[in-house]
């Protein structure tokens, strides 16, 4: 199978490359290849390459960034999404679309739903939430998946985690949520390119946590002694708003692809025994 990345600069994009590429072509594309913010360049380069599939993980990701630049957040969370859902519509290619738990507000005590209402409580959330309402306006073949706090690769959270044990970390007291692997996700997004179940599905490692703990269990696991320490979110300046409880419940991609990802706990101990 022919597969397009985009936003391989990136570190969810660049994993996937280096994933799929052991076992089908892929056209992994950065930023100075394919410029998702230009519509044309975008037409041109997809319907050029003629792939199979798009998997379109290019996005500012960075949530307090597209608070401060509310313009570069909607230009290449939503328009960039736009140009490329346009370019894959009109040669009628699939498109996968790497979404978020931001676009939940986090009011939810019980796991959100693919269904539940959506109402982002920061820039970030609805610049990706509208990215994907014009995917599904513009595609007939789309799988929209949303996750939250993916880990994994050479540049990620625990990564960064590990890499400043020696020092206290400050954590937020009240997010919570699921992280999820990159290497778990891989796996369900090989199994949805084989299907023609299109949807908008929750995709994350089964569980949930606290933020805070999540790093404590990191430092555990590879037995660092370093305080964790708590602190509300409004002591924290030029911080946007996050959600504060996003756990999902992934009972459709069991239903539709009977996938069901191990434990978050599982999954980190394996990728930190890597």
């Amino acid at each position: 199978m022919k597969i397009l990345i985009t936003g391989t600069d990136g570190n969810i994009g660049h994993y996937l490359s280096k994933y799929f590429s052991s076992s089908h072509e892929v056209f992994a594309l950065k930023k100075n290849t394919l410029d998702i913010t230009n519509r044309v360049q975008c037409t041109e380069i997809i319907k050029k390459l003629n792939p199979d599939i798009v998997i379109h993980s290019a996005a500012l990701s960075n949530i307090d960034l597209c608070e401060r630049d509310e313009t570069s957040a909607y230009t290449i969370n939503t328009i960039g999404s736009l140009n490329v859902a346009y370019a894959c519509s009109i040669a009628s290619i699939p498109i996968i679309y790497i979404s978020c738990n931001n676009v939940y507000n986090g009011s939810k005590t019980s796991p959100y739903y693919e269904t539940d209402e959506c109402i982002p409580v920061n820039i970030y959330g609805k610049t990706k939430l509208a990215g994907e309402k014009l995917i599904k306006t513009i595609c007939s073949k789309y799988f929209i998946i949303r996750t939250s706090w993916i880990y994994g690769g050479k540049n990620c959270f625990v990564q960064n985690i590990i890499d400043n044990k020696d020092i206290p970390i400050f954590m937020s007291s009240s997010d919570i949520a699921t992280p999820t692997f990159l290497g778990d996700l891989s796996k369900v997004i090989e199994k949805m390119m084989l299907s023609d179940v299109y949807g908008t599905y929750n995709v994350v490692n089964s569980g949930a946590v606290k933020k805070s703990l999540w790093v404590k269990t990191i430092l555990d696991y590879i037995g660092i002694k370093t305080d964790v320490i708590e602190i509300p979110d409004n002591f924290i300046s030029n911080k946007a708003l996050r959600p504060k409880c996003t756990i999902l419940n992934t009972s459709l991609i069991k239903n539709c692809f009977d996938i069901e990802l191990p434990s978050w706990e599982i999954s980190l101990k394996e990728y930190l025994r890597k």
